[in-house]
């Protein structure tokens, strides 16, 4: 009797594929809504951060007067950064090369609240000379400017020893002054655009020195680090260590010494 119970025992038995059949399935279906999840989660991303983009543009164009703004926020995730409370790394540009202003600006450690202060700032403007023309430091001085290849031609009336005030044209190298406040203007040549009046103003090429102030333009705490002056266009070189996120505080501008 035991004999057959043993023999029993060890027999083959028919595998019961249906609970194989059962488990597999399962398995595919988790693998599929795993897959799913992901997929959505992608496509939520890349709504939020379209939403994010678009709306930061519309904000920065109303506050700044600029036209085509363009908003990217960099990163893996959107959605990760927003729930930290940080966007780690932000790019706004305004214009394309040939426009009379093109603006790139870097932003690192942007809050989602919109309040406190950003991380640094690093930024690029390039200007034509219309621009430059119009600037209002310039027109205070009644001055106008011509861009050369690393220099430039000013005219403005200078008081010239015996001769009076008279309309002068200065060549000038110019530089960043002030801790990147000012831009300063070093004459190398003047001459007199009335042709009737013959005199030499090398000996007075230290009176036509001249500076504008960048800062009154840009606000309080961004200052120039470079200045590339070629013909027709300049461009300038910007950072700080981290801007205010409210309009009232980013028209706040800075000042010279």
């Amino acid at each position: 009797m035991s004999d057959e119970s043993d023999s029993d025992f060890f027999e083959a038995r028919p595998v019961e594929r249906r609970r194989l059949r059962s488990a597999g399935a399962g398995l595919f279906i988790l693998v599929g809504v795993l897959v799913g999840l992901a997929v959505l989660a992608v496509i939520a991303d890349v709504v939020v951060r379209s939403v994010v983009e678009s709306r930061a543009a519309a904000e920065v164009q109303t506050s700044t007067g600029l036209d085509d703004v363009e908003v990217d926020v960099h990163g893996t995730s959107v959605l990760w950064q927003i729930a930290h409370g940080s966007l780690d790394d932000v790019t706004l540009t305004s214009g394309v090369e040939g426009d009379p202003v093109v603006v790139r600006v870097d932003v690192a450690d942007v809050p989602t609240s919109l309040e406190g202060d950003s991380g640094p700032v690093t930024g690029t403007i390039t200007a034509d000379q219309a621009t430059v023309d119009g600037l209002e430091a310039l027109r205070q001085q009644g001055a106008s400017l011509a861009l050369g290849d690393d220099a430039v031609t000013y005219s403005r009336s200078f008081s010239v020893p015996i001769i009076g005030d008279v309309p002068v044209a200065v060549t000038a190298v110019p530089s960043l002054s002030d801790d990147g406040r000012s831009v300063s203007f070093a004459p190398t040549t003047a001459s007199l655009p009335d042709s009737s009046l013959q005199l030499d103003l090398t000996p007075f090429l230290g009176d036509f020195a001249t500076s504008v102030c960048l800062a009154e333009q840009l606000p309080a705490s961004v200052t120039a680090t470079a200045l590339d002056v070629r013909a027709g266009e300049v461009t300038v070189d910007l950072r700080s260590p981290g801007l205010p996120l409210t309009s009232s505080a980013l028209s706040e501008k800075g000042t010279c010494s």
